[in-house]
This record gives structure tokens, C-alpha cells and sequence, in this order.
């Protein structure tokens, strides 16, 4: 009698310790990991490296549906791993969302889940590439307004044709593309 008791309390035991094993694995209320149910909530330096270069190796249509998965990801959860690969995909693609916004998700990653070095260096070398990326078609913009200005410069009336209305436009127009010249090689200065 005592040797069957203790072996339903040895196989009670191990049942037990079997559960508890289990229960790391399903921490989702139906029964899956939550790695499977995110598949974007990791964030080693091994996973973005593969994200990117997969991202790299796909169809640009196959670039967007991956940010729509992701952008959803992002509502559902807002984890350092669905940030991390936004700000990766965002440079594939311009579906993954507004540069400004992920730029500041990810600022919002506190400093302590970035402990690998080669994380806090890739993060680093992503962020100053969606920062250039942002800033690239405000300067193509600008650059767009002062060519409309340069040729909206008002052309000659005179029917005559003279030289000198011609030379004097020639001469503004000359002027006004010495002045983009200055002010790109002055803004690329700055930088």
C-alpha cells in the first residue's frame, strides 16, 4: 500500500513539474506561444539583420504587404521588436509609416533592452539612414520651387527682340542659378 501511494505521489509530482515546464511555453491565453502569435515582438541583432536582408530579397509589392503586417503588429502591440522592425522596413518601403513617428518609437525603446552592442550600433546606423532618407525630398522640394522661380523670371515684352532684354534676362537668370548653387552648397555645409 505504501509503495503504491508513493508512486501516485512521485507521478503526481512529475506531473506537476511536467505543467509548470509547459507553462512558459503557452503563455497565450489559446494555447500558442506568443512567438508564433508576433512573429516581429524579437529583437536580436541576428533577427533584423535576417528581416533586412529578406526585405532586400522580395518583390516591392511583397515589401508593402509585409509593413501592413507589421503596422497592424504596431497597434496590437507596441514592443521593441515591432519598432525595431519598422524602422528596418521603413527603409525598404514606403508603407512601413511615417519616418518621424518611427523615429520616435524607436527613441522610446528604453536604453536597457538595446544590450547587445551590435543592436545599439545597427539602431544607430538605421536611425541616421531614415533621418537622411526624411530629409531627402524636402531638399529635392525646395530645389523644384527655386527652378519654377528661375523660369517664372518675366520675359521681355518687347516684340523687337532686343539684345539687351535678352542679355539683362540671360544675366537674372544667371544670377538666380548662382544663388541655388550658393544656398545647396551652404545647406550641404551645415550638415
Amino acid at each position: 500500500m505504501l509503495s503504491l501511494l508513493s508512486m501516485r505521489n512521485i507521478s503526481l509530482a512529475l506531473s506537476l513539474l511536467l505543467l509548470a515546464g509547459c507553462a512558459e511555453f503557452t503563455t497565450g491565453w489559446n494555447g500558442y506561444s506568443d512567438r508564433y502569435n508576433a512573429p516581429y515582438a524579437q529583437s536580436d541583432f541576428d533577427e533584423l539583420l535576417t528581416f533586412g536582408a529578406n526585405m532586400a530579397n522580395i518583390p516591392p509589392s511583397s515589401r508593402a504587404k509585409v509593413c501592413r503586417t507589421l503596422l497592424k503588429s504596431q497597434k496590437d502591440s507596441h514592443g521593441t521588436g515591432v519598432q525595431l522592425h519598422l524602422m528596418v522596413g521603413r527603409l525598404f518601403s514606403d508603407t512601413c509609416g511615417d519616418i518621424p513617428r518611427i523615429l520616435d518609437g524607436v527613441d522610446s525603446i528604453p536604453p536597457g533592452s538595446l544590450s547587445d552592442e551590435r543592436m545599439r550600433k545597427l539602431v544607430a546606423i538605421h536611425t541616421e539612414a531614415l533621418k537622411r532618407l526624411y530629409n531627402v525630398p524636402r531638399k529635392s522640394g525646395s530645389l523644384e520651387r527655386k527652378q519654377k522661380t528661375v523660369q517664372s523670371v518675366p520675359e521681355s515684352k518687347d516684340s523687337t527682340g532686343s539684345k539687351e532684354n535678352e542679355t539683362r534676362l540671360l544675366r537674372e537668370k544667371l544670377e538666380a542659378i548662382r544663388s541655388m548653387e550658393k544656398h545647396l552648397d551652404e545647406s550641404s555645409d551645415a550638415k
